[in-house]
């Protein structure tokens, strides 16, 4: 995003089921910082003094945050042959220092001298396969560095001296050339940071690693809840090691116990890893597809939202506040709906189910539907929450019914029908105008604007009213109730033509 904010507030803690998730408030905010295409990769020094972002153009900045500029102290664009920069980190020991890596590059910076920023290439030649890079360290030695690779290798990068000197000695003091290739598994490594005086690693299978200065292993931590590894936080309280149940690898008879510590995966998954229990506990979990559905509460300010994963949450979007989620593993949420008066959240499944849940606990209100022929594209409750109309892919649409059974309320399918012969683009409930009985209406891409009765409907028999060709040429795409402005009635429609129509709802007459 090219908008970069600073969070240095300690925040407040946000109350369950959030955990200790925390809210920071940003204390410094620099506008534009990369506006042609955005931040591709950030990281602040280890004194919090400077600031550096790349852009997915591959241009370094160099910010000292607190000055109140929005200019960069220094920058310098790199060449395209090095790609997108996607991970950047300071030196710990040296905040004039840092390097960043692409998936086929890494480039290491050493310093600025007079607004210009001073980089160099990181050269190697390798005898086997090394695969893409994914993060870089400064090694605790303070001499070498290392780079984590898709092939679960690292590579050793060092400090080489030029053996003559020449003018461009000036600029660039040192070399670093890799020396070294040390393979420690097979997996892709994801994560690759450095925690007090280990190596800590994460890969694809949720494995975190621990190894020595001398890359020796020391302990691994591992669950098979655990997706990708994309970040790893260690807590500051020191480990127990009274309570030690993870010994090291090496022939040291202390005990190796880490720091608990918090991982987040490439799954939307944040996870809290107990290392003295080896006890690995959800702390929250996020959508991780594209969202399909969304709808508000009538009465409430909440929104519930689904995703393609089958995550259903409910935020509390005046205190932006999640309150309660569902995760459905069968299928993918394709369509919700909230009642009228604001009781039952609906949801459509992409293999054809239909949920009706408490909407406040989620809980299933009744066993779930599955009549649609195919994946369910629409869903709606009629005005008084007596019937449930959905509308699927293959056509068809299908409604269902609040019924008294054995003196109490319970919802059951009532009827369906193959009404469309190309796809659905809405259903609607509205009112007779005579009463106040629910009438239902479907709109689809063969033109066809059908009205259903639905007091004549019964068990597994769906009666059409009205079935009205209402285009001729352009395919109608969505259908509205238009505001009751005065006796007579309408339905608004737009096309693929850019046109909006009203029609009488009686007569079916375009006005």
């Amino acid at each position: 995003s090219p908008l970069l904010s600073l969070n240095c507030q300690e925040p407040p803690v946000l109350p369950e089921p959030m955990r200790t998730f925390l809210r920071r408030i940003p204390v410094r905010t620099i506008f534009d910082s990369h506006p042609e295409d955005g931040v591709s990769a950030i990281a602040i020094s280890q004194d919090a003094k400077y600031l550096v972002t790349i852009s997915a153009a591959t241009r370094v900045c160099v910010w000292k945050w607190t000055l109140p500029t929005e200019k960069p102290m220094c920058s310098t664009e790199l060449r395209p042959e090095f790609g997108c920069q996607d991970y950047v980190i300071f030196n710990p020991q040296n905040s004039y220092e840092f390097v960043s890596n692409s998936k086929t590059q890494v480039i290491f910076y050493l310093g600025w001298r007079e607004g210009v920023l001073c980089y160099l290439e990181g050269l190697g030649t390798f005898n086997t396969v090394v695969g893409q890079f994914s993060q870089s360290i400064f090694h605790f030695n303070n001499s070498q560095a290392l780079t984590g690779t898709s092939a679960g290798k690292l590579v050793v990068w060092d400090t080489v001296s030029p053996s003559t000197p020449s003018k461009e000695l000036r600029v660039k003091p040192h070399g670093m050339k890799a020396t070294k290739l040390v393979p420690v598994q097979k997996d892709s490594l994801t994560v690759l940071m450095v925690f007090e005086s280990c190596i800590v690693t994460g890969d694809v299978k949720g494995q975190v690693k621990f190894y020595n200065g001398q890359l020796q292993f020391l302990t691994c931590y591992t669950h098979s809840e655990v997706g990708p590894i994309r970040s790893i936080s260690f807590s500051k309280t020191p480990p127990d090691v009274s309570s030690a149940c993870s010994t090291s690898g090496t022939a040291s008879s202390q005990p190796f116990v880490a720091r608990n510590f918090i991982l987040s995966t490439s799954d939307a998954t944040v996870l809290h890893v107990a290392t003295d229990r080896a006890n690995v506990e959800k702390v929250m979990e996020e959508v991780k597809n594209a969202v399909n559905a969304v709808a508000c509460h009538p009465r409430q300010g909440l929104v519930a939202v689904g995703s393609h994963c089958g995550l259903l949450k409910v935020w509390d979007y005046q205190q932006t506040k999640y309150l309660v989620s569902r995760i459905f593993t069968e299928a993918s949420i394709q369509c919700l709906s909230y009642d009228p008066q604001g009781y039952f959240l609906a949801a459509g499944f992409t293999d054809g189910s239909v949920y009706i849940l408490d909407a406040i606990s989620l809980h299933s209100s009744c066993k779930e539907f599955k009549f649609s022929h195919g994946p369910v594209t629409h869903i709606s409750f009629s005005h008084d929450s007596e019937y449930l109309a959905t509308a699927d892919e293959k056509y068809s649409v299908t409604v269902y019914k609040r019924v008294l059974r054995n003196g109490s309320r319970c919802w059951e399918h009532l009827a369906g029908l193959h009404s469309h012969y190309k796809p659905i683009r809405s259903i609607l409930f509205g009112v007779q105008l005579d009463s106040n009985e629910p009438r239902l209406l479907s709109l689809g891409e063969d033109r066809q604007l059908i009205e259903y009765d639905l007091n004549s409907s019964s068990k597994d028999h769906l009666v059409v009213l009205h079935r009205d060709r209402i285009e001729q040429v352009a395919v109608p795409l969505c259908l509205a109730w238009y505001p009751q402005l005065s006796t007579e009635s309408f339905i608004l429609t737009a096309n693929n033509c850019y046109k909006m129509k009203l029609y009488n709802t009686t007569t079916k007459m375009c006005r």
